[in-house]
């Protein structure tokens, strides 16, 4: 349960999560191998940062898991950004570019977050000397 509780006051994990959300509602008009490549890249963000705190702070584990997140959130960025090349926020279908514009944003927040737990998940160096 206290694993539970840790998820739902890490900041990266709701970020995830409410990317996964935003992916979900704007790529029901993108081709199905597109949408199912953004949601696909969504969900291993949230189950690769679950998996990141589920490790001690500091450790190898935690960090290799973060840095595989990172990727998963560039990745639905970046198929976010084909999905607007593509013409899926302009033209006929304009009403989706502020969601498209919206689920960049938290994308993007997302990046960050991951960017700094895993910086806070760095270990301490000590110097002696």
């Amino acid at each position: 349960m206290s694993e539970l509780l840790n998820l739902e006051r890490c900041a990266a994990y709701l970020a995830a999560r409410a990317t996964l959300t935003a992916v979900h509602r704007v790529a029901v008009r993108w081709p199905p191998d597109l949408a199912d490549r953004a949601r696909r890249a969504a969900v291993d963000a949230i189950h690769l940062t679950a998996t990141a705190v589920s490790y001690a702070t500091g450790t190898a584990g935690r960090r290799q898991c973060l840095r595989e997140a990172i990727t998963s959130a560039v990745g639905v960025a970046a198929l976010v950004d084909a999905a607007s090349a593509m013409g899926f926020g302009a033209g006929p279908l304009a009403e989706a570019a502020p969601r498209l514009a919206d689920v960049q944003r938290v994308a993007g927040r997302t990046i960050a977050l991951l960017g700094l737990l895993l910086h806070a998940s760095a270990p301490v160096s000590v110097e002696h000397g």
